[in-house]
């Protein structure tokens, strides 16, 4: 008989054992969920204007208005930090400090100036401007719901001394790059070539021309020559994500550490853009 006890005695205290720390980890989970502190005010306000389906899906207004709908995980990230507000008028900007622009629709010649001025008023304007877009899409080439291949803000580039190009491809299209700490992964990404010395705006080319940065009046912009870098496809990952939790590229990371530096500039004197290109 003491056999037995002794037998199954020393069973149950290993499980006894792995019990009492599944509570005390669960304790510490529900003390932290309760007890973690508020984020500090409201979250910044962050105007949004894309022709991607980042907030609406392709599927039409059934499949936005169905139980399970959620929006794009790019745009969910964003929603973490900032209250998106999607927009499609330049008008609606007056009062806004900070602009996402992502593979935006055509500008009309007016439009064009209006965003011009209001980033010269002190704005900031991070923008994603692709030359061959290559998200996918449900709608065939040419239909108006379909993103746009490529970008149609030439024009207020050209005004900034800029010009968006496409290099001749490799073989191999896919693009994966080290910026700092960070890989990116994406696809037919362009490149910034400064095109007048002499333009409205001061901007220096980073990261290979991928990126450039540019004092406009009393505002700010960063430039990326790449929209594709928003898509899952080249950031979210499956077989890491598994293992990890986390995003196997840093697509998302650096695209939030850009509004990053953007908020973080409260003041723009000074060389900020440096001396490159």
């Amino acid at each position: 008989m003491m056999n037995m006890r002794a037998h199954f005695g020393g069973k149950r205290r290993p499980l006894l054992l792995l019990l009492a720390i599944a509570l005390v980890f669960l304790s510490s989970v529900l003390v932290y969920a309760f007890t973690r502190p508020a984020p500090d005010g409201p979250k910044p306000t962050l105007g949004l204007m894309t022709t991607l389906p980042l907030q609406w899906s392709e599927g039409g207004v059934e499949a936005d208005l169905a139980e399970d709908a959620q929006p794009h995980p790019a745009f969910a990230r964003l929603s973490e930090s900032y209250d998106v507000q999607p927009l499609d008028d330049v008008r609606d900007l007056a009062e806004r400090r900070t602009l996402l622009l992502a593979q935006p629709r055509a500008f009309s010649p007016a439009e064009l100036v209006q965003l011009d001025s209001w980033v010269r008023k002190g704005g900031r304007i991070l923008i994603l401007a692709d030359p061959a877009l290559q998200w996918g899409s449900l709608y065939p080439l040419g239909d108006k719901r379909r993103p746009l291949f490529t970008s149609m803000l030439s024009p207020l580039f050209a005004h900034w001394g800029l010009e968006l190009v496409l290099p001749i491809a490799d073989a191999e299209p896919m693009a994966i790059r080290k910026i700092g700490k960070l890989s990116i992964r994406t696809q037919t990404p362009g490149e910034w070539l400064k095109i007048n010395r002499g333009g409205s705006a001061r901007c220096a080319l980073a990261e290979g021309g991928l990126l450039a940065d540019c004092k406009i009046g009393k505002g700010r912009a960063l430039l990326v020559a790449d929209a594709d870098l928003l898509d899952t496809a080249y950031w979210e990952g499956r077989g890491m994500r598994v293992l990890t939790g986390g995003d196997e590229f840093g697509n998302l990371a650096w695209v939030e550490s850009l509004l990053a530096r953007l908020h973080e500039s409260d003041s723009l004197s000074g060389d900020f853009v440096g001396h490159s290109g």
